[in-house]
């Protein structure tokens, strides 16, 4: 009896292998079918979870701190940005509550400037309007002008869309690195440069521009970012970056303390914590993916397959790295899957590789339902997209230079 169940399960197994193994059923057409029902599903979400009754702003509550910062910046108090002032002028929009300070760099006050001289609703549908096209069209270009419709129906889009956060334009700024760093190197430097407004994100780009000997875009990137910085001080007043540097011990106290919730993050440090683990184990957890992560940049920058390839280590290992990544942050990972998806176009794709990027394009509905149960699985989504662009450039190693 044990002898044919166990033949019955091989060839049940056998017999669908390919289903799984070479998803051929994943069709471009059934895929844009899918994106379109997903998209549907997620403006009905969108619909019917906010609170529409909010006068100001009934959704992008993260854009409210942004836009009162710039705000506040416009009418020359940019110091207040980051203080009680700013959390003041949030709460005058939504009411009392808990508002958490500002804790971006003065650089990401340039950014978000322009925005203050609009009303905070119409900045708000701009923002996540403009940054939403902008993360399109760019990793449209990395997939050679093909179908756009997958890319928007990536569930950490809604999910920045709500919150009103950045993770779509950080996805924009690795995209354009990746068609620009072989292309035009000074170009990718300034755009590396605009990585400034959130400084985390490019903490692993020097260790990845000197190991691949990308000499004229680390030089053209420390000028971006000495630019940029300067233009803040001169705009904003010298004053404004010993007010950001001493908001930071708050902004790291905040954090790491898990203030607006630990299955609001998706780095090995939340995880640990929100397993309840204490501070420690969190921060031995986030360095026991932080060191391999860097060894793999280090590895792919050395053997130099090419910019897009460089670019996708690089934000996978990013998110490794950074262990406040929010939720919204994992945007990024939409150019690693996208590259993966156009070298598979273009070369074919390996077992497996159609069915785990489908699966990982979901994942993120899975990670935040996880989260809210205290199940972090962020780490092991991460870990296996990390393991499909290693396995991907070693497929492809003959390209290496």
């Amino acid at each position: 009896m044990r002898l044919n169940n166990q033949k019955f399960f091989a060839s049940f197994f056998q017999k669908r292998s390919p289903f799984f193994r070479d998803a051929v059923w994943l069709t471009r057409d059934r895929v844009q079918a899918y994106a379109r029902v997903l998209i549907a599903v997620s403006f009905l979400f969108f619909a019917v979870s906010i609170d529409w009754r909010r006068s100001a702003l009934p959704v992008a509550y993260d854009f409210a701190a942004f836009w009162t910062a710039a705000n506040l910046a416009l009418r020359g108090h940019a110091v207040l940005a980051y203080g009680d002032a700013a959390r003041q002028a949030v709460a005058a929009l939504f009411g009392p509550g808990y508002y958490p300070p500002f804790f971006y760099t003065p650089v990401a006050l340039l950014f978000w400037l322009p925005f203050a001289f609009l009303q905070v609703g119409a900045a708000a549908a701009l923002w996540v309007g403009g940054t939403a096209a902008a993360y399109a069209l760019t990793l449209r270009a990395m997939l050679g002008g093909r179908f756009v419709l997958p890319l928007l129906a990536f569930p950490s889009v809604l999910i920045c869309a709500l919150y009103g956060q950045n993770g779509l334009l950080s996805a924009a700024l690795f995209g354009g690195i990746a068609l620009t760093l072989d292309r035009a190197p000074l170009a990718a430097g300034v755009l590396i440069g605009g990585l400034a407004y959130k400084p985390q994100l490019g903490v692993l780009v020097p260790l990845a521009l000197v190991c691949a000997g990308r000499w004229r875009t680390f030089a053209a990137a420390s000028v971006s970012v000495v630019s940029l910085s300067a233009i803040a001080a001169l705009v904003f007043g010298p004053k404004i970056w010993s007010a950001f540097l001493a908001n930071l011990p708050l902004a790291q106290a905040w954090n790491a303390n898990g203030v607006p919730g630990f299955d609001r993050f998706v780095s090995p440090y939340a995880a640990a914590r929100l397993l309840g683990a204490p501070a420690a184990a969190g921060w031995l957890a986030q360095a026991a993916f932080a060191v391999p992560a860097c060894l793999a940049v280090v590895w792919t920058a050395r053997h130099r397959p090419g910019a897009a390839a460089e670019t996708a280590m690089l934000a996978v290992a990013t998110s490794f790295c950074v262990p406040f990544l929010g939720e919204y942050d994992l945007c990024i990972l939409a150019v690693p899957g996208t590259w993966i998806a156009a070298e598979a176009l273009g070369r074919g794709w390996l077992p497996y590789e159609r069915i785990t990027l489908a699966a990982l394009t979901l994942s993120p509905l899975a990670i935040k339902a996880a989260a809210l149960h205290a199940i972090p699985v962020a780490p092991a989504a991460m870990t296996l997209l990390a393991w499909m662009v290693v396995r991907r450039i070693q497929v492809t190693g003959h390209s290496f230079r």
